[in-house]
């Protein structure tokens, strides 16, 4: 099954969240991110369910006043041992959840959403269509960290080296004999904005221009890789769920059993891979570039030069094969002028 959808938001909250945090970006400039279109965000207290925003834009603006300085996106597998304080709300196990950075402490915010008293079904109730909303409704709920889940997050921190993760997403995903045929899509080279065309499509349907359809990272970084890497991996794992989808090999014939497993497994160890590499573009989209590959001079003028410098040391090497042609040539002249003074006194 492919990652709920949800991490671009969370994503795109980290990063500009960060640029308003520390650079006071304006909320001008990214506040109709098309990447939020058809959400709605609530934020509220995990212990008390006090309601403390009804939208992103206040909830950044009273984390800037509290004096949060940073917000970073973690795996919720951090969390898998820690006890819902509160029996009224379900946490939601998506793959991510956001961290808000203060001088004192660091707030948890997670997806949840509160447990009604008097349904007591394990399915979700399903009003009639008329009377239900369009609009994806999303509460995050605050959870203040203990020392030992902030020490954890710690290894998020630490500066990642982009050309051993390129390395190791190749041999593990893009290499993969199930990735095979596989292509790269044409606009693996353009900013990542997050939007598939099922997306693009619900979002025509409100605003037909596209102004709004800007990168889930500030473009003010040069991270090439990250937006490479993120439309590559999405592209695959919609590669592979369509292999899933439609089991057939090339000739027609349905994929074995066995195999159709693997392919599963396949798409879920992408997902696994997908979800890690989520988190290290969050925390660290600056850098997320690899070592440029330079090379000192052109090939062909290496190779010019190369036979240039190998005949001046062949002339080294047999200096006496050039004298000896000279002292030859030399003798035969002094012959023919001593025959030319004999012929002319008659010797």
């Amino acid at each position: 099954m492919a990652l709920d959808q949800i991490w671009k938001r969370q994503l795109a909250l980290v990063t500009y969240g960060n640029e308003f945090l520390n650079q006071d970006l304006n909320f001008n400039r990214w506040i109709n991110h098309s990447i939020f279109d058809q959400h709605i965000f609530l934020f509220r207290d995990l212990i008390s369910q006090h309601l403390l925003a009804q939208h992103f834009h206040i909830w950044l603006e009273g984390l800037k006043k509290q004096g949060v300085q940073r917000l970073s996106l973690h795996n919720s597998s951090l969390l898998i041992d820690e006890k819902n304080p509160n029996v009224n709300v379900e946490l939601l196990a998506y793959p991510h959840f956001i961290v808000s950075h203060a001088a004192n402490k660091k707030t948890a915010w997670i997806f949840g959403k509160e447990l009604p008293e008097w349904y007591l079904s394990e399915d979700e109730y399903q009003a009639p269509k008329a009377q239900t909303s369009t609009l994806r409704q999303e509460t995050l709920w605050c959870y203040e960290l203990n020392s030992k889940l902030i020490k954890q997050l710690d290894a998020d921190f630490k500066q990642p080296n982009w050309d051993d993760i390129q390395t190791f997403m190749a041999n593990e995903l893009f290499n993969h004999p199930y990735a095979l045929n596989f292509q790269s899509p044409l606009n693996s080279n353009l900013p990542y904005t997050g939007l598939n065309q099922s997306t693009d499509n619900a979002v025509n349907e409100s605003e037909p221009s596209i102004e709004n359809h800007v990168s889930l990272l500030p473009t003010n970084y040069q991270a090439d890789y990250a937006h490479r890497a993120l439309h590559n991996i999405e592209a695959l794992s919609d590669f592979i769920q369509q292999k899933i989808q439609h089991p057939y090999s090339d000739d027609g014939t349905v994929i074995s059993p066995d195999e159709q497993l693997n392919f599963r497994n396949f798409a879920q160890h992408i997902d696994d891979l997908h979800t890690k590499f989520i988190t290290k573009v969050a925390n660290h989209y600056k850098t997320a570039q690899l070592t440029p590959v330079i090379v000192k001079e052109s090939p062909l003028e290496e190779s010019a030069q190369s036979n240039i410098l190998s005949l001046n040391k062949e002339n080294k090497h047999h200096p006496e094969v050039t004298s000896g042609k000279s002292g030859v040539f030399t003798l035969i002249c002094i012959t023919i002028i001593i025959c030319l003074i004999g012929y002319y006194f008659g010797l």
